[in-house]
């Protein structure tokens, strides 16, 4: 999983051979891209979990199927141990982002681990965690092991991290129906119940924020950080998977200045504009998060 030459083509589906499965089975890629795909092992970009797809392809459905697998037990378990700040990059991979982890410490014995790095290598061994070599990270790759990562939290009762995700679905109808101070206190929710564990301190910890309240966006989205424009870079673009019909949503985020900025710099730059392949209403979102009255604000408006 880590430094697999030259067998990476071997660890599991490509890209290309899912489409050839899916065209013979009749099934839509995006959706097996959604839920399967994510790893990226040695010079393999792109690698499909290949159990999954079988079976989804068998089922004809696509779902989690990682919860009939015995490395459930295992995964709470390390993910309890609250090695330097473990809990914080367990949450910042589920809002999307990525960790650095050391390899290379890690003695390939699962029932010896000493430290978050060896916690994050087990689960990288185990496929709870993808790893991109060229810069020592680690994310979680995709849907089905997002929701895998979600149940091992809730067994772990991290509360503060399960209320969020739980209010996500709310908070996204908000967003959709336009209720922009709706929003603006979910975003203030979410951040109080985590800001023990994550650091707030900039424009990227807030996206952090908003990525993990509209959690469940995921199922009918994809979330797109630091999009180029042409003009600069949106800061999160919500682009509806093909079989969903709903607006997308551009969203521009402030650090200590005003919603209405972040808006006015969407339409300035012509954010929406180079959604070429997405045709329909936008949604577009500008969110500010004022430091001094720790207040989040929000201004909304559909086109």
């Amino acid at each position: 999983m880590i430094d697999p030459e030259p067998l990476s083509k071997f660890f599991g589906f490509t890209r290309e051979e899912v489409k050839m499965l899916c065209a013979k089975h009749d099934m839509p890629y995006e959706e097996l891209e959604k839920w399967y795909d994510g790893y990226h092992i040695g010079t393999e970009p792109s690698m499909f979990n290949p159990s999954s797809v079988v079976k989804a392809l068998a089922k004809r459905q696509c779902r989690n199927f990682w919860a009939t697998t015995g490395a459930f037990d295992a995964v709470t378990r390390y993910i309890q141990m609250d090695y330097e700040g473990l809990q914080r990059d367990i949450t910042s991979m589920l809002a999307g982002g990525r960790c650095r982890v050391e390899t290379t410490s890690f003695g390939n014995d699962p029932a010896i681990v000493r430290d978050r790095d060896e916690v994050l290598t087990v689960l990288i061994h185990l496929g709870y965690l993808a790893y991109d070599a060229d810069n020592r990270e680690c994310y979680i790759p995709n849907m089905e092991v997002g929701e895998e990562m979600k149940n091992a939290v809730k067994a772990n009762n991290w509360s503060h991290v399960v209320e969020t995700l739980n209010d996500s679905e709310d908070l996204l109808n908000d967003l959709l129906a336009g209720e922009a101070e709706k929003v603006a206190a979910g975003i203030d929710a979410a951040h109080e119940r985590n800001a023990s564990i994550l650091k707030y301190n900039d424009e990227n910890a807030l996206a952090c924020v908003i990525n993990l309240a509209l959690y469940t966006a995921r199922n009918k989205y994809r979330i797109v950080r630091e999009m180029p424009t042409g003009r600069g870079f949106a800061d999160m673009v919500f682009v509806p998977w093909h079989n969903v019909n709903l607006p997308a949503i551009v969203v521009e985020l402030k650090w200590k200045q005003s919603a209405q900025t972040a808006l006015d710099q969407i339409r300035e730059r012509h954010y929406p504009e180079s959604m070429k392949d997405y045709v329909g209403e936008v949604i577009l979102c500008g969110v500010n998060y004022d430091k001094e009255t720790k207040v989040h604000t929000c201004v909304i408006e559909r086109i």
